[in-house]
C-alpha cells in the first residue's frame, strides 16, 4: 500500500529561489526511509512540503500532484492533514509550548480534546519508552539539548500517527542517545508506521533503513534499496556528500603534539548548582587546556558540557571556583570580553537581516572575511536572510563569526551539527589550521567523525565530573 505518492512535486519562495523541483516519490505504508544530502539540498524543504508547512506557514508556491496519507497533493485542509502525522523538527524548541516535560507531552493530546485518564497513561508510557522518567517535572528550560531531542520525539508520537517525519533527529544525542533512538524507530517500524528520517549521521540507520534518497540541488539524485546501499563504494559515498554508513571508533592514545603553548586556561575547584537544585551540576576539581591541541569534550546528555561552556564564557557564573588565562583570573564579565561562544542552538546568535552583517557587524578581523567566506561556501548565501538557511548553512555562519571576532578562546557547542561530509570535512580542516594562530579552541560534540578527525585532546565529562584526558591518535 503506498502512502505517499508525489509526482513533479516542486517549491519556489516569493523571491523566486527554487527550493526543490521535479520531486517524484513513492514510499509504501510500513517503509523507514532516510533523506540525506549536502547542507541545503532541500531536505528540510521537502519535509515541509509533505507536512504542509509549505506553504501554509512559509509563504511561497508549491506544484506538483499527488498523494500523502488520506490528503490529496497540494494539500486543501491543512488542519486535518497534520492531525494525520507526527513531526520533529531540526530545531526542538521550535514546538514546545510548556514548561516541564509532562505537560509538553500531555499538551498534545490535550490540544485534541482527549480524556483526562487516557492522557495521563499515554504520557506515563512515553516518559517509560524514552526514558524520560527522570526528567517528568524536570523544567524544559534546563534540560540539555539532547534531552529537549527525546522529548520532541516523545510528543511526535503521543498521537496515533501513521506517518512520522523526522529532521535531524540524531544531531545532539550521545551515543547511548542515538542507541535508543534506532530502538524506538525499529519498534515504530514493527507497529507498521511509515517512517521518513533526514539525516546527516547515518550510520545508525544502515541495518534498519529500507531506502536511501540522497538529495542536491532541490532534487533526489539517488534512490536506493537496503540491497543497494551496501553496495555504495567509500568513494562514492564521498561523491554524495554522506557521512560514514559505520560507527566510528575514537582510537585513544596517551601520545600527545609537542608544541609550546603560547594560551593556558586552567580551572580549579569549580562548583555549580542549578536553581532550586540540591546536587551540584559541576564539580571539576581541577581542568587545564592550551592551544597546542583542539580540545574536545565529550560526555552523556545533561553531563554538564554546555552549563561549562556556559561558565567558561561569562555567561554562567559558578557558586566557586577559579578561571585563569595565562595565570590571571578572570570574572564572568571579563571573560566575556576573551571567549567567544557557538551556542548548541545557533537561532540564538543570529540577529541581523542578512549573512553578510551577521558577519561582519562585529568582526574584528575584517581582512579575513572573503577567505572564511570562500571556505565555508557562504559567499551566495550572502545577501540571504540568516533564519531563512538551512540549519548546516547556520553552523557555517556561527563558526565563521567566532572566526572573524578576534577573540583568543573559541568555544563551539556541536558546530557540525546539521553539516554534511563534505562541511564536517571542512570546519574539521578550518579547525586544525588554528593551531597555527594565537587561539585556544575547545569543542563539545557528539560527532565521531568529526572529532576522530579533528581533536588530538579529549576530555571526558560524567555526571558533571571530569573523570580523564585521552590523546586522539594522530
Amino acid at each position: 500500500m503506498t502512502i505517499i505518492s508525489l509526482k513533479k512535486v516542486g517549491y519556489q519562495t516569493p523571491a523566486g529561489n527554487v527550493l526543490l523541483h521535479d520531486i517524484d516519490l513513492k514510499i509504501a505504508k510500513g517503509e523507514l526511509v532516510v533523506l540525506s544530502g549536502p547542507s541545503g539540498s532541500g531536505k528540510s524543504t521537502l519535509l515541509n512540503v509533505l507536512n504542509g508547512l509549505h506553504p501554509e506557514l512559509y509563504e511561497g508556491q508549491v506544484t506538483g500532484t499527488g498523494s500523502i496519507g488520506i490528503s490529496s497533493f497540494p494539500i486543501q485542509d491543512f488542519t486535518e492533514h497534520v492531525a494525520t502525522l507526527g513531526m520533529v523538527f531540526q530545531n526542538p524548541k521550535t514546538h514546545f509550548f510548556t514548561t516541564d516535560v509532562a505537560s509538553e507531552l500531555a499538551f498534545v493530546m490535550e490540544n485534541y480534546g482527549y480524556d483526562p485518564a487516557r492522557i495521563r497513561r499515554q504520557v506515563a508510557q512515553q516518559l517509560t519508552t524514552y526514558q524520560l522518567t527522570a526528567l517528568e517535572d524536570a523544567s524544559m528550560f534546563h534540560l540539555s539539548g539532547g534531552q529537549r531531542q527525546l522529548v520532541s520525539i516523545a510528543a511526535a508520537n503521543m498521537l496515533p500517527h501513521d506517518l512520522l517525519l523526522l529532521d535531524e533527529p540524531s544531531s545532539n544525542l550521545d551515543h547511548q542517545a542515538i542507541q535508543q533512538l534506532k530502538r524506538t524507530l525499529i519498534q515504530l517500524k514493527q507497529q507498521g508506521k511509515t517512517i521518513i528520517v533526514a539525516e546527516h549521521r547515518l550510520s545508525y540507520l544502515m541495518d534498519c533503513a529500507d531506502r536511501l534518497l540522497v538529495l542536491n540541488q532541490g532534487t533526489i539524485i539517488e534512490d536506493d534499496s537496503t540491497d543497494q546501499i551496501r553496495e555504495i563504494t567509500e568513494q562514492r559515498r564521498k561523491q554524495l556528500g554522506l557521512r560514514s554508513f559505520t560507527p566510528i571508533a575514537i582510537q585513544l592514545s596517551t601520545s600527545g603534539i609537542k608544541r609550546e603553548p603560547t594560551i593556558t586556561m586552567t580551572i580549579d575547584h569549580l562548583r555549580y548548582r542549578y536553581r532550586k537544585q540540591s546536587t551540584l551540576a559541576l564539580e571539576i576539581s581541577q581542568m587545564k587546556v592550551d592551544n597546542t591541541n583542539i580540545n574536545g569534550l565529550i560526555g552523556d546528555n545533561g553531563a554538564g558540557k554546555s552549563t561549562l561552556f556556559q561558565i567558561i564564557s561569562g555567561l554562567k557564573k559558578a557558586k566557586q571556583g577559579a578561571i585563569a588565562i595565562n595565570g590571571r583570573k578572570y570574572k564572568p564579565k571579563q571573560l566575556l570580553a576573551k571567549t567567544f561562544f557557538v551556542m548548541q542552538d545557533v537561532n540564538l546568535q543570529l540577529f541581523f537581516e542578512t549573512v553578510e552583517k551577521e558577519l561582519l557587524e562585529k568582526a574584528q578581523k575584517p581582512e579575513r572575511f572573503e577567505e572564511i567566506c570562500d571556505k565555508f561556501q557562504l559567499t551566495p548565501l550572502l545577501q540571504r536572510h540568516p533564519h531563512s538557511l538551512s540549519g548546516g548553512e547556520k553552523q557555517r555562519v556561527a563558526i565563521a563569526s567566532a572566526l572573524l571576532s578576534g577573540k583568543e578562546i573559541l568555544l563551539f557547542d556541536e558546530p557540525t551539527s546539521g553539516l554534511d561530509y563534505r562541511h564536517m570535512q571542512e570546519v574539521s580542516g578550518l579547525f586544525k589550521t588554528l593551531l597555527a594562530e594565537p587561539v585556544l579552541v575547545l569543542v563539545i560534540s557528539h560527532d565521531e567523525e568529526f572529532l576522530q578527525a579533528t581533536c588530538q585532546t579529549i576530555f571526558s565529562l560524567v555526571d558533571g565530573k571530569l573523570q580523564e584526558i585521552d590523546q586522539l591518535e594522530e
